[in-house]
Parts: C-alpha cells; sequence; structure tokens
C-alpha cells in the first residue's frame, strides 16, 4: 500500500529472513533490493502490474469451513471441529492457509513430516499461489 492506500504491488511470498531460503530456494535479499529501491527512489517494482485471481468459491467456502472449525475447536466441540477441517481440506488440498493453520490445531507438527507432505504435493502442482509468483533463486 502507499501512502495514498492504493495497491501499489500485490502480495508475494517473500520472508524477511532467509530462515526458509535452504528450502524455498528464495532469499530474501532480491526482495530487499525491491523495497529499497521502493522507498529510497520511488521506483516502482516491474511486478507491480502482476493480476492476482480472486479466490475461487472452494477457496472462499474452504476458508469458512476453517473458521467454524477453530470456532468449534474453542468452544471443545472436537467432532464439529474435525468435520470442518476436514470439509476445508477435501476442498483446497493445497492451500497453506487452510491446510497448514489447521496442523497445530488437531495436534500436528506444522514443520513435520505432514507440512512436507503437503510442501511436497504443493511444489509437485506448481506451486499454486494467490499473490506474485517466485520461482527459486
Amino acid at each position: 500500500m502507499d501512502e495514498e492506500d492504493r495497491i501499489v504491488r500485490p502480495n508475494a511470498a517473500e520472508f524477511g529472513t532467509d530462515i526458509f531460503a535452504e528450502l524455498t530456494g528464495i532469499h530474501c535479499e532480491d526482495h530487499f533490493e525491491l523495497v529499497r529501491a521502493w522507498v529510497s527512489d520511488g521506483q516502482v517494482p516491474e511486478d507491480a502490474s502482476h493480476t492476482v485471481a480472486d479466490l475461487t468459491g472452494d477457496e472462499v467456502k474452504a476458508r469458512l469451513h476453517f473458521r467454524l472449525a477453530a470456532h468449534a475447536r474453542r468452544a471443545s466441540l472436537t467432532d464439529v471441529a474435525d468435520a470442518h477441517f476436514d470439509q476445508a481440506a477435501e476442498l483446497t488440498p493445497l492451500d497453506f492457509t487452510v491446510v497448514r493453520a489447521a496442523m497445530p490445531l488437531r495436534g500436528g507438527n506444522p514443520f513435520g513430516e505432514e507440512f512436507f507432505d503437503l510442501y511436497g504435493a504443493y511444489k509437485e502442482a506448481g506451486s499454486p499461489y494467490h499473490g506474485i509468483p517466485r520461482t527459486t533463486a
């Protein structure tokens, strides 16, 4: 967002550190260079015009199921929560916002084997992401 509250550049899959660089092959310094040029020189990154597709109907439904599941989990309605987590994952099996976020809520390890299985399937599917796509360095 710029000073006028306009979206100048859509979301991108960069991290503020290189903590995930070994896994993703994406280093933060390239992103930092773009940000520095934008802040110091007003140079808007070339990828700022990238169009981000709207969420699909299934993605919207999955997020709603996730929210219902989280609410049910807080209310100790475990069976209800699990059913909604399952429905969310069925609708969007590669969506980190839904599937990975549910892992610790369901007693899983978001950095364990389940995560690496998800990440492998995500990479195999071409790394579908709502934002500026990144390729490994």
